[in-house]
């Protein structure tokens, strides 16, 4: 295991017929001799990248590696397609997420079952939240939020990683982009630690404006993590 990835942990989510594993990282401890010594080459796209990059990239792929050797490809390559989009096995459905020191990474075979979406955000600070409600919840959805009873700053986080959740998931069944106002957060239960989104366009037959979507969310520290499998 590179020397710069700390405590992975694997779980499964209620309901999810796959499994999730999380690491931290130390981004200081990162140097290029990490990749070999996973068992990694430097790919090309990252040639000209930051060190971040560079760490976040390795360290959500070491994940993938693990959860996918048990299904029979443990030497598979993750690379990504024209789009940026992870290019998962046949058969397996799969997302990848990370932030500054966080990586995580979902898998199971897909036969039918559905997608699957995660994310992991840092908090937004309140100034950020004002600059940024906009991009990411209408105005009347914005006001839906505000009635509840966490604060706005930690509300918009989960709603833009549970957006960001909901677009992997589809992605691959739907092949277009759509936007984060194309979705709208309905309901938030803070005890049950889940959420629900409406899509509000239709991207497909099977993906009509109304369709609605149930997530879990995890709060650790100043890290938002958001599921969803449909």
């Amino acid at each position: 295991m590179p020397t710069f990835i700390r405590n992975i942990e694997f779980f499964t989510p209620d309901g999810y017929p796959g499994q999730v594993a999380r690491c931290h990282f130390a981004l200081a401890e990162y140097r290029d001799e990490s990749f070999p010594e996973a068992g990694f080459a430097l790919p090309d796209h990252l040639a000209r990248a930051v060190p971040k990059r560079r760490a976040e990239y390795l360290a959500g792929r070491f994940l993938a590696r693990q959860l996918l050797a048990p299904l029979g490809f443990a030497d598979f390559i993750l690379a990504r397609g024209e789009d940026r989009a992870p290019q998962w096995p046949p058969g397996i459905a799969g997302a990848l997420s990370h932030n500054s020191d966080t990586a995580l990474c979902a898998v199971h075979r897909e036969s039918g079952l559905g997608g699957v979406g995660l994310d992991v955000e840092t908090l937004l600070s309140d100034v950020r939240a004002e600059e940024l409600w906009g991009a990411i919840v209408s105005a009347g959805e914005r006001e839906a939020l505000l009635r509840e009873a966490l604060p706005f700053n930690e509300l918009l986080t989960l709603t833009f990683s549970a957006k960001e959740s909901l677009f992997k998931a589809l992605y691959p069944q739907v092949r277009c982009y759509f936007d984060f106002l194309d979705a709208r957060m309905v309901a938030v239960d803070t005890q049950r630690q889940t959420f629900v989104l409406a899509l509000l366009k239709t991207l497909t037959p099977n993906c009509l404006a109304g369709r609605r979507f149930n997530g879990r969310f995890w709060r650790e520290g100043d890290d938002v993590t958001t599921f969803i499998f449909c």
